[in-house]
């Protein structure tokens, strides 16, 4: 389930799965928006929506694929793609073992880059360009200390483009689009304005003070379009990078 929340007059634009509500529906729907400080003039709601636990989730991913026989190389950095006259030759990969460096050429049939917004950097090397840039978004994980005053439905706050989501006993909050390249330094003033925010809605919801933060890079391209396919100039090389871009 998701619950879109308005506080705001607006157009709303909804599929045919999603409904509107009135800020009575919506506190029916999710109970922990009674205590809300902030009006909300209604919502959007999508019964088929879901959230999860995304940790989770890669790791029992991996558990399976592990399974069926493929291998992870944990630890161990892709330092540059070998060039070939048609193609891509080998990876050059890097690890530290017992305080020393490793390496090792790793060859395939064919190559995969998926590295997000570091996709790039690494097909710079080959004179590829990419049309990727990296939006650090931020996320506060609170500790719940009342599970009827934090908010067990999925929802999204429309006026600050925040989503909050319920991990058991830790309610997850994520937002912003700090454009700053590949730093990660937390910005106190974005931190701050997620729990801001949760108070107004959640006021109750849980230990803000022992909130802890983090912080990284989402690609984000001009179109907002995903590139997906095959490098016609590198014919064994595949990456998030559209022919049509």
């Amino acid at each position: 389930m998701k619950l879109v929340i308005l506080d705001r007059d607006g157009v709303i634009n909804y599929d045919s799965d999603q409904f509107v509500k009135t800020p009575a529906e919506c506190a029916e729907i999710e109970p922990a928006l009674r205590h809300t400080r902030r009006a909300i003039v209604g919502g959007t709601y999508t019964a088929t929506d879901e959230s999860g636990d995304a940790m989770k989730f890669t790791q029992a991913l991996a558990q399976l694929c592990a399974a069926a026989g493929v291998v992870f190389r944990y630890d161990t950095t892709v330092e540059k793609l070998l060039p070939a006259a048609n193609g891509i030759d080998g990876v050059q990969l890097g690890w530290q073992e017992d305080g020393d460096a490793r390496s090792e050429i790793l060859r395939a049939d064919a190559y995969v880059v998926s590295m997000g917004s570091y996709s790039p950097l690494l097909l710079r090397q080959l004179g590829i360009p990419l049309d990727v840039y990296p939006a650090k978004g931020y996320s506060a994980t609170i500790p719940v200390r009342d599970g009827d005053e934090a908010p067990s439905v999925a929802m999204t706050d429309d006026g600050y483009k925040i989503v909050f989501s319920r991990l058991g006993d830790r309610l997850r909050v994520a937002g912003t689009a700090e454009i700053n390249g590949y730093n990660l330094d937390l910005t106190p003033v974005r931190c701050r304005m997620l729990i801001d925010r949760t108070r107004e809605i959640f006021p109750n919801a849980g230990d803000f003070d022992a909130a802890e933060f983090w912080t990284g890079l989402r690609p984000t391209t001009p179109s907002n379009l995903p590139y997906v396919g095959r490098l016609s100039e590198r014919g064994n090389l595949w990456t998030n990078r559209s022919e049509e871009h």
